[in-house]
Formats: structure tokens, C-alpha cells, sequence
């Protein structure tokens, strides 16, 4: 019952927000997404897994896109997309953290890369999904037309889109960790 609440609230609730603090969201946002790109880039590198491949080259595309769509959010809104927030330099930090687990030779095997880069896949795409809900939510909450205008289209391209991300990685990731496990205990017998 509370996610209809919360549902019914999002659009009848309006709230006013500030520009600075608005454009250095968008900017911890595209930024998010321009490590995700990053990151499936390095993670196709390590994925030998055929589906996850397949669905990874998807999402990069479809990450891609969304960079372009916050790009462009920025752009008609006056701002620089090159202007990086507090929150964004976080956020470059945090994804050049996660690309360091995967380009180092930190993992012993093919199989524990393969899945270190799935696990940080999740990781990002966690985050991803959250900016993407709150925009969503900024989006409906908004007193300001224009930027409701601007915002809602965008939201509705890519939200079915983010939930797909998150939760077949999630889902895959439990699945392969599951299989590894089975197939390491069945050697140690």
C-alpha cells in the first residue's frame, strides 16, 4: 500500500528546485553514466559467458544513449556537460575504482574476472537506477513546467530500460555465482 501512497504523491506533490543544485545532479548523473560506459566496455573484455555478452553489448548501447539524453538535458537547460559537481568527481572516482578491479590482475581465473565485472556491473547500475528514480521523481515533482517538459520524455525512454539493467545483472550475477560454487565444490570432493 505505501508504494501506491508514494506513487500518488509523486504527482500531486510539486516542489520547487534550485538550479545549482539541480545542474550538479545532472552532472553526477551523466557522469555516472559515462563510467558505466567505461565499465561495460572493460566488462565485454572479461564476460565469456554468450547471453551476458549478448545483453552487456545491449546495455552499453543503451548506456550510451542515456549519456547522450543527460548530455542533452544539460545543453537546453544552459549548462556545460563537461562540468564536473562534487558529486560528480565521486562518482568518476568511484567508477575508476571498480575499473581498477577489473583491468588489475587481481583475480586468479578467467571465471572470478568474469565475475568481478558482472558484480561491478551491479554495483553501477545501482546507482544508475537510483539517479534515474530520482530524476523521474524531480520530473513529476517539478513546479517547473519546462523542466517537467524536458524531464518526463527522458525518464520514460530509459526508466524500463534501468530496471532491466539492474535487476537481469543482479538475477545473472546470483545465477553464475551460484554455478561457480556448485562447480568449485564438485572439484574439491
Amino acid at each position: 500500500m505505501s508504494e501506491i501512497t508514494e506513487t500518488v504523491k509523486d504527482y500531486i506533490t510539486s516542489s520547487s528546485f534550485k538550479r545549482d543544485q539541480l545542474m550538479d545532479k545532472l552532472s553526477e548523473f551523466v557522469t555516472v553514466e559515462r563510467g558505466g560506459i567505461k565499465l561495460y566496455e572493460a566488462a565485454l573484455k572479461l564476460v565469456r559467458n554468450r547471453e551476458v555478452k549478448d545483453k552487456f553489448r545491449l546495455f552499453h548501447k543503451q548506456t550510451i544513449r542515456h549519456e547522450e539524453i543527460l548530455t542533452g538535458i544539460i545543453e537546453k537547460l544552459g549548462g556545460k556537460p563537461g562540468y564536473k559537481s562534487v558529486g560528480a568527481k565521486l562518482a568518476e572516482a568511484k567508477a575508476n575504482a571498480l575499473l581498477k578491479t577489473m583491468t588489475s590482475s587481481t583475480a586468479k581465473t578467467p571465471a572470478e574476472a568474469e565475475l568481478n565485472a558482472i558484480e561491478n556491473i551491479v554495483i553501477a547500475e545501482t546507482k544508475d537506477h537510483a539517479d534515474w528514480e530520482l530524476l523521474g521523481h524531480i520530473a513529476h515533482r517539478s513546479e517547473d513546467s519546462s523542466l517537467s517538459h524536458l524531464l518526463k520524455p527522458a525518464v520514460a525512454e530509459v526508466e524500463d530500460q534501468e530496471d532491466e539493467h539492474l535487476h537481469w545483472t543482479q538475477q545473472k550475477l546470483g545465477e553464475l555465482a551460484l554455478a561457480s560454487l556448485e562447480k568449485n565444490g564438485k572439484r574439491s570432493h
